[in-house]
């Protein structure tokens, strides 16, 4: 059983995860609840959750101040927002997903669940910290890259060295130049949204291709791919 405590602001919106959280993961016990930072503080400090859902633009400020003000952060934590801007800053803060506003089902259970997998992994091993703002900083973010979060951490990859994507689960199999395997955390149609404009296209519901490695189609409906994949 996950341990929870759910953070924000708003009446409404805790009344609504709380229910789903309650209906659709059976797995996952809500301790309490809070309306402010400073609150959700000293819960924390009091009942050692195992999951904090938490909310970004809140009255007493922003949710990335929660975790600087313990020593060591032992929790998992879903950040729960309407504002998509705050997506990547929210790996830097541990965050093992990031749902948006209004929360889909589908999305909550597929979080907890990455929760549920990621059970006995050091949280900070999972904090992208400041490898992701010098990548993008750096002379190597002029290649076209793609961040790629997975239980121990992330991967960066070159767009151009993928091959196909497949979906496996809650999880995405990335196959690429040279033999290569990427195991992501996320599912397929999170990255079928991102590489939409780099030329690799959904073909399958379980397939993502890159159309500059295709060398072939088959009779047979296969799609022949470089590195004798199909």
């Amino acid at each position: 059983m996950l341990r929870t405590i759910v953070v924000d602001d708003e009446r409404l919106s805790r009344e609504v995860l709380c229910n789903y959280i309650r209906e659709y993961c059976p797995d996952v016990e809500i301790i309490t609840t809070s309306s402010s930072i400073k609150s959700a503080y000293r819960i924390i400090k009091k009942h050692t959750p195992d999951l904090v859902f938490l909310d970004i633009e809140m009255a007493d400020g922003k949710g990335f101040e929660l975790p600087g003000m313990f020593e060591k952060v032992d929790f998992r934590i879903i950040f729960v927002t309407a504002y998509s801007e705050y997506a990547v800053k929210a790996f830097r803060y541990n965050a093992i997903d990031y749902l948006l506003k209004p929360v889909k089902i589908d999305e909550l259970k597929e979080a907890v669940e990455k929760v549920r997998l990621a059970r006995g992994i050091n949280p900070a091993q999972l904090n992208l910290g400041e490898i992701i703002s010098n990548f993008r900083n750096g002379s190597s973010a002029q290649i076209p890259t793609l961040v790629i979060p997975h239980l121990k951490g992330f991967e960066v990859l070159k767009i151009a060295e993928i091959i196909m994507c497949q979906a496996d689960g809650y999880c995405t199999n990335f196959f690429l130049m040279g033999g290569k395997k990427v195991i992501s955390s996320k599912n397929l149609k999170y990255f079928d949204d991102i590489l939409e404009d780099h030329n690799i296209i959904r073909v399958h519901h379980s397939y993502l291709v890159n159309l500059n490695h295709v060398s072939g189609y088959s009779r047979q409906g296969e799609i022949m791919l470089t590195e004798n994949h199909k």
